[in-house]
């Protein structure tokens, strides 16, 4: 039961940014070590991730930076099993340091705890680190590096205890799983094992002996009847033709899961000229609606203008490629041709805040939340789903939610699965991506309006300063 958990924050969506590594060492099944780091990422920090760690610029100054730390986190790395809770972020984030500062990647392997806790704890509804912490009595103060490594490791030893289970590396073959593997020069992902194709049974070879004798069929003697001779009976095995074997139909490919922070290039994995984005959801109130959005962004990080903001007030941009609709309850679909936009357009981020009559709602609906949210990128021409990526977790009415971002890399699209709440709702959204919502005065809302009544107004306000020629029935 020796392995080492890590957890990364980072100071903005770049995997170079890291400001922040919790460490903990696990030896014969007992917390043995703890190590807290500050880094200085020597990089801009976007408010969304001060508000989800708290982390400042102030904070990190004068801390070393990743690779003045790195002769210190090498050794404790090297020759470890080391696990994460979404172990493709935080592995993403150290290779991409070592690259940024031209080190060589340590020898080491790792497992997730988010996958194997997805594999082996179905029945929880959710299966994020605070989710699955809770479910085991773990305290937690979410998004802390040195607390969440330390929720992963109290975490894979409940569940070797629950399996009764004591090397990590057996727990994650028994559940399916090959250790991911990080070393110099390259890595591989901790993913499912490859199933081993069933083998053929062969058919029985005929002697030459047997081989060269053609059967003839017996004639039985009937009463009057002469038997004919041998050579005059016909072989009627030269007659009937051997059915012909139909191979079977090939199986349909898995559609791909994604997990948070996983990355996919469109054209490569996803290959379509038009995707559809289609968002679903659960709604234990039938007025209880979340507002699927888009928002074309510049290199700025910000929209150009409010025509930027798709939305259901402003059903598609400017050039036509990204346009809105919400053919079903439960449902809202963007259809993207990203090959279309502009050069200028560098990022699509895909975002989810509550709207509906929400001033209607009794006091007990507006508790509720809308649940089993999950994402779908599809072909637009074939229908076919090429991806799926579960929100894993519910939306409360006070926030927004990021759902996923497509971004230019090298000339290419990408997209990530983001999945993050967004504290302060519509208007702190707003607000980060350079739109302005107009703020309401003391006499025009009552001071008990709930949030997300505000909310919906937010959306009101932002629908009535785009021109008419920007709506679409």
């Amino acid at each position: 039961m020796d392995f080492t958990a890590i957890d990364f924050e980072t100071a903005n969506s770049s995997r170079t940014s890291a400001c922040s590594l919790g460490l903990v060492q696990v030896r014969a099944g007992v917390v043995t070590a703890e190590y807290d780091w500050l880094i200085d990422p020597r990089q801009r920090f976007d408010g969304m991730n001060i508000a989800i760690h708290g982390i400042t610029p102030s904070m990190v100054k004068g801390e070393p930076t990743f690779a003045e730390l790195w002769p210190t986190l090498k050794p404790l790395l090297q020759g470890e099993i080391v696990i994460a809770h979404n172990a493709a972020f935080d592995m993403s984030v150290l290779r991409y340091c070592l690259d940024d500062s031209s080190l060589g990647y340590p020898d080491f392997q790792y497992l997730c705890t988010y996958l194997l806790g997805k594999k082996m704890l179905q029945e929880l509804p959710s299966h994020r680190l605070n989710v699955v912490s809770a479910h085991f009595g773990i305290r937690l103060k979410h998004h802390d590096a040195l607390d969440d490594a330390r929720a992963s490791a109290l975490i894979l030893l409940k569940l070797m205890e629950q399996w009764q289970q004591f090397d990590p590396l057996l727990l994650a073959d028994n559940q399916g799983y090959k250790a991911g593997t990080l070393f110099a020069g390259g890595y591989t992902p901790f993913k499912a094992a490859p199933k081993k194709p069933a083998k053929k049974p062969s058919a029985p070879k005929a002697s030459a002996k047997t081989a060269m004798k053609t059967p003839k069929p017996a004639v039985s003697g009937i009463p009057g009847m002469k038997t004919p001779s041998a050579d005059r009976v016909q072989d009627v095995t030269a007659s009937v033709t051997p059915p012909i074997a139909v191979p079977p139909a090939p199986a349909s490919p898995p559609i791909p899961e994604l997990v948070r922070s996983q990355r996919v290039e469109i054209g490569d994995k996803l290959s379509a000229s038009r995707l559809l984005v289609a968002v679903e959801w659960d709604s234990p109130a039938p007025l209880l609606e979340p507002e699927i959005s888009a928002c074309l962004l510049r290199e700025t990080g910000h929209c150009e203008q409010d025509q930027d903001f798709v939305f259901y007030g402003n059903r598609e941009d400017p050039s036509g490629s990204v346009s809105y609709t919400q053919p079903a309850p439960h449902t809202g679909i963007l259809q993207l041709q990203l090959s279309e936009l502009s050069a200028s357009t560098t990022r699509i981020v895909l975002t989810c805040t509550l709207g509906g009559d929400i001033s209607s709602q009794s006091a007990g609906q507006r508790a509720e939340q809308i649940q089993n949210a999950s994402v779908s990128l599809m072909n637009a021409q074939s229908g076919a789903r090429l991806a799926r990526f579960s929100l894993d977790q519910d939306f409360r009415l006070e926030t927004a939610i990021v759902i996923g971002e497509f971004y230019r890399y090298k000339g290419k699209w990408r997209f990530v699965a983001v999945g993050e709440e967004f504290p302060g709702g519509l208007r702190a959204l707003c607000s980060h991506y350079g739109l302005e919502v107009e703020a309401e005065g003391p006499a025009d809302q009552p001071a008990a309006e709930s949030a997300a009544s505000a909310e919906t107004t937010d959306h009101r306000r932002l629908a009535d300063k785009l021109p008419p020629a920007s709506y679409h029935s």
